[in-house]
């Protein structure tokens, strides 16, 4: 079963307009959606399967020109009522932080102080660095709720570092 994170940006998309599986892919590519949502492009194509028969999407198989067939897909008004549950039910669901470095905080005190130091300003090195890329590519989104998830990356790239700096200080003091 799709998260719903992933059904969300599909129904979304085909709100915004009929298109097909390669076409899906390409706008969750270029709305960097694979940032912050594990969906491969497989995923794109089963997903539109699956809300197709559960009556949520509709195929139409079409040609243009000399172009290959190929299948047009739509939302339904199921597929829009289902868009509009997944919204509510994702809004209310309890924030999920999921940081893959929180091992190495619970055994800190395992290591030498140098080497905890150490580990500590590589993350904070590596957040502040990864927030500086995302900040530069924030200008490049013309829409409007893609620069404003990209700002929360930041910010929350920002915020972990500082917190870090904080962290390691109460440990260990003042260097």
């Amino acid at each position: 079963m799709a998260s719903h994170s992933i059904e969300i940006m599909i129904l979304g998309a085909l709100i915004e307009r009929p298109m097909s599986a390669y076409e899906m892919d390409k706008t969750m590519e270029q709305r960097n959606v694979r940032r912050w949502i594990r969906i491969s492009s497989p995923s794109v194509y089963r997903n539109l399967i699956r809300l197709c028969d559960e009556g949520c999407a509709d195929g139409t198989v079409v040609k243009e020109g000399e172009m290959p067939e190929k299948t047009v897909y739509t939302i339904t008004d199921k597929g829009r009522e289902r868009f509009a549950e997944l919204m509510d039910e994702a809004a209310a669901l309890p924030a999920r932080v999921d940081f893959g470095f929180l091992p190495i905080l619970a055994n800190i005190t395992l290591v030498s102080e140098d080497t905890g130091r150490a580990l500590i300003d590589e993350l904070v090195e590596t957040h502040l660095g990864t927030a500086e890329r995302v900040d530069g590519m924030i200008p490049s989104y013309d829409r409007i709720e893609a620069r404003a998830t990209m700002e929360l990356c930041s910010a929350t790239y920002r915020l972990v570092a500082e917190h870090l700096e904080r962290f390691k200080e109460d440990l260990y003091g003042k260097p």
